[in-house]
């Protein structure tokens, strides 16, 4: 099984879409009072159009025998010193994603080197994402590539 890394196109809008619904069904399940369930207007094509269109996003697909297995968005941030901070470069990943069917066989992994060799080309040390803490599979996942926890966000309702 070869994997292979490219970037999006707008061709691949549909597809985009429809991996995302995946992560999308996810999260409506573990919090429906916060997420949409998956479904034409979660991440249409118009929305992925916008994405791909930004000089500062990357967006990667990975296909396995030609199908669409996952795929990654993630985005260039470039942050200007403060009186609080240094100036710092980042890239933000925003969304992953891998089909059920094809978890747990380097496709994360995969689309997680993409985007760090995205990085390393554009000069940036730090990779940076937000993972629900519902989400303990996805926290496993991250952990096990290399990430470890900088901030905790906390909420009350």
């Amino acid at each position: 099984m070869a994997i292979l890394i490219r970037n999006a196109t707008e061709q691949d809008a549909d597809t985009l879409a429809a991996l995302n619904a995946d992560v999308q069904a996810v999260h409506a399940a573990a919090l429906p009072w916060h997420f949409k369930p998956p479904g034409p207007d979660t991440f249409p094509c118009a929305a992925v159009a916008d994405v791909l269109a930004q000089p500062d996003n990357v967006v990667f697909i990975a296909e396995i025998d030609g199908d669409a297995a996952g795929y990654a968005y993630a985005q260039f941030v470039r942050r200007g010193e403060t009186s609080f901070h240094y100036a710092h470069d980042m890239v933000y990943l925003h969304h992953i994603s891998v089909r059920p069917a094809h978890r747990r066989r380097g496709v994360g992994g995969a689309l997680i080197a993409a985007v760090r060799a995205a990085a390393t080309d554009a000069d940036i040390a730090l990779v940076a994402l937000d993972v629900w803490t519902f989400n303990e599979e996805a926290r496993a996942f991250f952990r096990r590539h290399g990430f470890a926890p900088y901030v905790e966000r906390l909420w009350s309702r």
